[in-house]
């Protein structure tokens, strides 16, 4: 049994339980291996040591899988294998997630190659190769969202006083606050939707990093920012990153806080709302 409890590959779950039937799951190799550093080592011709390479920054991460499936009957096992070789069938990065004592973390991963030993009229088949790519040598915890309005003003006191005293409803701030636990810098996703006439800006207060989106969007539309990638799209299908005026992208360095400001530019219709969604990275 290994210390992995379990492994979900583009929806097929592996168990670390060595369960009666269905997948069960031998190794994943390297899931706490840092990567090589892409900076070249280049040694000092006339002095001890080498150049500082300068930044590391990271080589993706590889990973195997080895697993193995037990079921009622030889056709089964044969099915089940073309069940996972079809994961590979997709131009789109499949999630890995891996269920450890300290936690599930993830990455998204391409399947370079699956390696099957025959399965020779058994019920079951072990020991199959899965290779595994991450282009992003960071692993992410489970992802957290948070959300809020634009800013409203309070009420405040009221006049003539009086006692019992009322000091009014409190207003909103219109923020959203994100803290990174882990030791990587981590991306955020913001989804903004409508209505207001000239777009909005969002403000990392920390950094004073700003994105303005100066367009209309009308209600019942969305834009989705990914600092990830630095795109903005439209309802989830038309690129809208050149009408921001401001680019600044950021994302949460290890250990730090985020706060967000939400605004509205122009006029306000419905209920715009900002929907703030990241994750801890780990490398």
């Amino acid at each position: 049994m290994t210390e992995i409890a379990q492994v979900t590959l583009g929806g097929i779950v592996f168990d670390g339980q060595y369960p009666v039937h269905g997948w069960m799951l031998d190794d994943l190799t390297d899931w706490f291996s840092l990567p090589d550093s892409k900076a070249e080592s280049v040694a000092r011709p006339q002095a001890h040591g080498s150049f500082d390479p300068g930044t590391d920054w990271r080589a993706g991460s590889v990973h195997t899988l080895t697993a193995g499936y037990a079921g009622a009957s030889t056709a089964e096992v044969e099915r089940a294998l073309r069940t996972l070789n079809g994961l590979a069938g997709t131009n789109t990065l499949v999630r890995c997630e891996v269920a450890l004592p300290s936690g599930v973390t993830h990455r998204m991963v391409s399947i370079r190659r699956i390696d099957a030993p025959p399965v020779y009229n058994l019920p079951f088949v072990t020991g199959i190769k899965i290779d595994l790519l991450a282009p992003d040598p960071c692993a992410y915890g489970t992802e957290v969202s948070a959300v809020t309005g634009l800013p409203t003003a309070g009420t405040g006191v009221q006049f003539p006083f009086a006692f019992p005293a009322d000091f009014g409803t409190p207003g909103d701030p219109g923020r959203v606050v994100f803290v990174n636990e882990g030791t990587a810098p981590t991306p955020l996703r913001f989804r903004v939707s409508g209505g207001m006439s000239d777009g909005f800006s969002l403000k990392c207060i920390e950094s004073s990093d700003v994105l303005t989106l100066s367009r209309p969007l009308p209600v019942g539309s969305s834009v989705t920012l990914d600092s990830s990638d630095g795109t903005a799209m439209l309802d989830g299908v038309s690129p809208v990153s050149g009408f921001l005026t401001d680019d600044d992208w950021w994302q949460v360095g290890p250990g730090e806080t985020c706060t967000i400001q939400f605004e509205a530019l122009g006029d306000v219709t419905g209920s715009p709302q900002l929907q703030v969604t990241g994750a801890p990275a780990w490398f």
